[in-house]
């Protein structure tokens, strides 16, 4: 596998994107990247914390850590939960041209300082495993 290019953007209103990418051949659909991504968040959490319904939540019953709207266009609106500054922002996923793909785009975060670099942090470590992942050819 390449070497995972990571990429954040931070805006003069607040909001963050974080672009991570890698060279990969395997074509998949949206779905089945979201699919991946919510297993890494779930392995890595040692199943503490799990995308159910539309949210992001401990033990998938708990508190809405991220809500999000329906999949459409590869994505899905970021529109509220305790991580978040309102409803801002969208996770898309892509897997085209030779190039997969996970994208954190106009994200308002709502940690700041060292909370958020540990959310980051997390975020990044979330991502390289599923690029990792979804770049094996199944």
């Amino acid at each position: 596998m390449q070497r995972v290019q990571s990429h954040t953007t931070r805006h003069a209103d607040g909001t963050v994107d974080v672009v991570q990418s890698v060279e990969a051949s395997p074509i998949r659909s949206a779905a089945d990247l979201q699919r991946l991504y919510w297993q890494e968040v779930r392995r890595v959490t040692f199943g503490l914390v799990r995308f159910r319904g539309d949210a992001i939540r401990i033990l998938g019953i708990g508190p809405t850590l991220i809500r999000f709207g329906p999949l459409r266009d590869g994505g899905r609106s970021i529109v509220g939960g305790v991580f978040s500054r309102g409803g801002h922002g969208r996770i898309r996923w892509s897997a085209d041209g030779g190039t997969i793909l996970v994208a954190v785009e106009r994200f308002a975060p709502l940690l700041r300082g060292p909370l958020w670099n540990a959310e980051s942090r997390f975020h990044g470590y979330v991502g390289r495993r599923f690029l990792a992942r979804a770049a094996r050819s199944d």
